[in-house]
């Protein structure tokens, strides 16, 4: 996508927001929206600039959101923001609290479902049926999955339906019911665009019916809807366009093409036209060590390195021990491997194009996994990650580390290892364990060893009010409807 051109055209007509709507509100564009919205033209620079908005949401955020927090990660040296998210040490002036770019990217979502119409239904119209369509789909599908975000990482969270686009329309608003949210706009939205979006659409870098059947998957796995769960996966086997990437040298291809038969969802990214992306700051570049390591010190980490045939180990972070001493400091997943040297072909902060993947075929069959032992089917379960395993050359799974799985725990803790181990950094880890409700248990011990290590007091993860992030002291100032998470300072 040549974002940057777009946006330079698109930028006339979005409202620059640093929120939405008296969330983080700043100046209104002189050119109103209704004067951009007439051609196919100005409907596909829309549909780029919402993908924009994607990339300088996820850029920035993916890694602090779906796994620094857990214990995937620690940090990276001494650097402040890295120790305070290791250590649950965030507030609301910690740069990853801010939804200044998320908000944006709804914003956009938001002018398309309401100036799309306008292009359709001009004499003669711009758009044929099947454009206007995919066009609405992917606005509505970007939409909830922004606020499938939100409101897992918030809470309850402001609710706009429509663009902000002019003064008469600047009231403040308040925070809307987390739960209200997904079942009146994230749920609907979806079931929309799935009815709307090209129906043979196979680029996944765009929003697909896989896409969004992933996106209803992951919702309904939220809410614990697991009979649901095991229908909407089924469905998307039944698309038969996705498969296991079963060849270990075409495996890495998921995480640095992103065009293989298992890439459901990627974030295309292009650094001569989108800029770099943030993976290089956060998980290591040719110039610089990881802003995160990988945490040697948790129990996950020392089975995952006893099993040596693993592919995942040394695709995924650095297990050579190149240039360094003890610790891995580069996570190597979203760079191709060079065959002769075994170590990454890592780009340059400025030149990091890395893919980032919203979901993918084995994210689906694990979340089947799960929702197959929460009915109580155990053995379609586990039958499901030894799939996984077997093609990760993993082996089967030790039963003796999970009790010889006699129970429903015990098969969940095997599936939650497994999608740990197979979905390394893609931004679940976190969710996975706020789901179960295995914050304290994981975390609180793991902090106070972090603690410690560092001469601070344990406190560890005691305050369950700090599982949500808190909101930016940036949107608090800037809108007084808003009040703060439990537990934080404004």
């Amino acid at each position: 996508m040549k974002n940057k051109i777009v946006l330079a055209c698109f930028s006339i007509v979005v409202v620059s927001l640093y929120g939405c709507n008296k969330l983080d509100q700043q100046p209104i564009s002189g050119l109103p929206a209704s004067s951009f919205w007439k051609t196919n033209e100005d409907a596909k620079s829309g549909n780029a600039a919402i993908y924009a908005g994607l990339q300088n949401t996820f850029g920035k955020t993916f890694t602090e959101w779906g796994d620094a927090r857990s214990d995937n990660l620690t940090y990276g040296g001494t650097g402040e923001n890295q120790v305070n998210i290791s250590l649950n040490g965030i507030d609301a002036v910690t740069a990853s609290a801010d939804w200044a770019n998320l908000y944006n990217t709804i914003q956009r979502a938001n002018l398309a479902i309401k100036y799309l119409p306008n292009i359709y239904n001009a004499t003669p119209s711009q758009l044929t049926t099947g454009d206007f369509n995919n066009y609405m789909g992917q606005a509505y599908a970007i939409r909830a999955f922004m606020y499938f975000w939100a409101v897992r990482l918030w809470g309850d969270v402001p609710l706009r339906l429509t663009p902000y686009e002019s003064l008469d329309s600047s009231q403040y608003l308040g925070r809307t019911n987390k739960d209200s949210i997904i079942n009146s706009v994230i749920i609907p939205d979806l079931n929309k665009a799935l009815t709307l979006v090209y129906p043979n659409l196979l680029n996944n870098f765009f929003i697909t019916q896989g896409a969004i059947l992933s996106m209803q998957a992951e919702v309904a796995m939220w809410q614990k809807r697991y009979n649901d769960v095991i229908t909407i996966t089924n469905q998307i086997t039944a698309l038969n366009r996705y498969s296991i990437v079963q060849d270990p040298t075409l495996y890495k291809n998921v995480f640095s093409v992103g065009t293989t038969a298992e890439n459901i969802w990627t974030l295309d990214w292009h650094y001569q036209t989108d800029g770099a992306n943030g993976l290089a700051t956060k998980l290591g570049s040719s110039g610089n060590t990881s802003n995160y390591y990988i945490d040697t010190s948790t129990t996950w980490y020392h089975r995952w390195t006893q099993n040596n045939p693993d592919i995942r180990r040394y695709l995924s972070y650095d297990t050579i021990n190149y240039g360094y001493t003890t610790q891995p400091k580069q996570i190597w997943k979203f760079y191709p491997i060079d065959i002769n040297t075994g170590k990454p072909i890592n780009p340059s902060r400025s030149q990091c194009e890395s893919k980032l993947l919203f979901y993918r075929y084995a994210d689906i069959l694990l979340m089947q996994a799960e929702a197959y032992n929460a009915i109580g089917d155990p053995t379609d379960a586990l039958a499901i990650v030894t799939s996984i395993r077997n093609r990760s050359n993993a082996g089967p799974v030790n039963a003796s580390y999970y009790n010889n799985l006699t129970s429903q725990n015990d098969v969940l803790n095997a599936i939650l290892d497994e999608r740990q181990l197979e979905l390394y950094c893609e931004g679940k880890r976190w969710f996975d364990l706020v789901r179960n409700g295995l914050v304290d248990d994981i975390m609180d011990p793991l902090i106070k060893f972090r603690q410690l290590s560092l001469n601070l007091y344990p406190s560890g993860f005691s305050n369950p009010d700090k599982i949500l992030w808190p909101i930016s002291r940036a949107a608090l100032t800037a809108n007084p409807a808003l009040v703060q998470n439990p537990s934080y300072s404004r």
